[in-house]
Formats: C-alpha cells, structure tokens, sequence
C-alpha cells in the first residue's frame, strides 16, 4: 500500500513540473510574439512616417520646380515697350526704336488726343515699361506724330513743304542739283527727290556750311528708302545738333500726316526709313 502511495506521489509531483515548464513555455511564447508584434509595429510606423517625410520632400520639390517654371515662363513672355506700343495700336507702323538714338536703351511713352496720336522717346539707363511714370520727368529725343485731317487738301497743307530753285545751283552728286540761298543769319540748301522736298540750314554766324550734310543726305538716301507721300512730303535738317524739333520729316498718307523729329539730323531719316513699307 505504501507503495503505491509513494508512487501517486511521484507521479503527482511529475505532473505539476511538467505543468509549469508548460505554462513558462507559453508564457515565453506570448511575450515573445508581442515583443515582434510591438517590433513590427514599430517598423512599420517607421517606414510609414518614412514614405510620408518622402511624399512630402517629392511634392516640396515638385512645387519648387514649378514655381520656378511659371516665373521663368513668366519673364520670357514680358512684352518690350515696343511691342505693348504696337499692341496698343495694332494698325499703325512706328519707327525702329534702334534708329532712334544710335542704339541706345529708349523708354516709350504714348498718348492721343483731339485725333492726334504722339509717341515720345527718350533715352534710357535699362528697359523701361510702356508709359512709364518716371519717363515724364525727362526730356524726349525724340516724337512719332501722326493726325487725320479732312481732306487730303488740308493735309497736304499742312506737310508746309518748301522749295526754292532761284538759289545758287549746288552738285550733291548722284544727278541731283541743290539750290543755295541764304536770309537771317541762316543759310539754306534745298532740293528735291520724287514727291520730297529737302532742305538743310546752317548757322551763318556759327560759319556752318550746309553743303556736307546735303551730300551725307542724298548719298544715304541713293541706298535707303523713304516712305512714299501722297502727295507730299518735307525734310527739314539742321547742320548742328539741337533740340527736338530740329530736324524733321513729314509727310501725307492722303488724309494722314506723319511726322518724326529728332534733335539729331541723321538719326531722323533713319527713323523715317525704317518706317518705309
């Protein structure tokens, strides 16, 4: 009998070790499995926090560069005071900006009144805004003119074109004959091409001769050319260099009067040989 009580005691004994080894077993197993769970979680908060911080680098760059696009695009479309003038008036051909002042920067500034349209230049330091305020405070080099008038008769009258063939007969070369004449301490060389009527003036107490830029005048002219008046058309040119109004070119478009100054002589033609179709 005590035998197998001692033997029920042994196996009892067996059994409680083996359960516990059992539950250390599984309790291992448990913290084992959250320990990888809490792991993979983290992990995965990681990469996911990752993807986040790259989806956002990517889009940060993706708004720079499309920032910088539109900027771009933005400065390559700027229009030039020339083009926004011409933009304005889209019927009406101007002189080349670039005749204007020996190829100097030039602001434009323009306005009509009383059906008469007046673009006035000046000499600028950098490129300068259509109508820029700041241009008012300068003096202008230059002025496009052009008014309609009501009849071609007054228009043609008012072109004012001068022509005297009584003076002293001047060779300006190229088959062309100057007429000198000389009143009020000026003297002056007049001739004419087609519908044109030329005249230089010089100063008679500053000893000017008006002779060189006559010859200067036709020369340039036997290679450039002039828009064509209907029906009429006068040159006007002083020898020194003056102010504005001192050397212009006019001339009618039927009932259209144009008319360029500019207070350099050459520079004068040439603006009005740019506008030559």
């Amino acid at each position: 009998m005590k035998k197998y009580l001692l033997l029920f005691s042994a196996l009892f004994v067996l059994a409680a070790c083996n359960s516990g080894n059992n539950d250390s077993k599984d309790s291992t197993t448990k913290s084992t499995a959250a320990a990888t769970e809490k792991t993979s979680s983290k992990v995965s908060t990681s990469s996911s926090e990752s993807n986040s911080i790259s989806s956002s680098n990517t889009s940060s760059t993706k708004t720079q560069t499309s920032s910088s696009k539109t900027d771009s695009s933005h400065g390559n479309h700027a229009m030039s005071a020339m083009d926004e003038l011409q933009a304005n008036y889209p019927n009406d051909t101007f002189p080349d900006p670039a005749t204007i002042s020996g190829g100097k920067e030039i602001g434009i500034a323009a306005s009509e009144e009383q059906g008469i349209l007046k673009v006035s230049y000046y000499e600028v330091n950098e490129e300068t805004p259509f109508n820029d305020p700041a241009l008012k405070k300068q003096t202008p080099v230059a002025e496009f003119q052009r008014q309609a008038f009501d009849s071609k008769e007054t228009a043609q009258n008012e072109v004012g074109q001068t022509f005297d063939p009584n003076g002293q007969q001047v060779d300006l070369g190229h088959n062309i004959t100057g007429y000198r004449s000389a009143g009020a301490g000026s003297s002056f060389l007049m001739w004419k091409e087609g519908n044109w009527s030329l005249a230089v003036r010089a100063n008679n107490l500053e000893e000017e001769d008006p002779v060189p830029l006559a010859k200067q005048t036709v020369e340039y002219l036997e290679g450039a050319f002039l828009p064509v008046p209907h029906d009429a058309g006068q040159i006007s040119l002083r020898v020194a260099k003056g102010d504005l109004q001192s050397n212009s070119v006019v001339w009618q478009n039927n009932q259209t009067v144009y008319k360029i100054m500019n207070a350099d002589s050459m520079s004068a033609l040439k603006m009005a040989v740019s506008m030559a179709k």
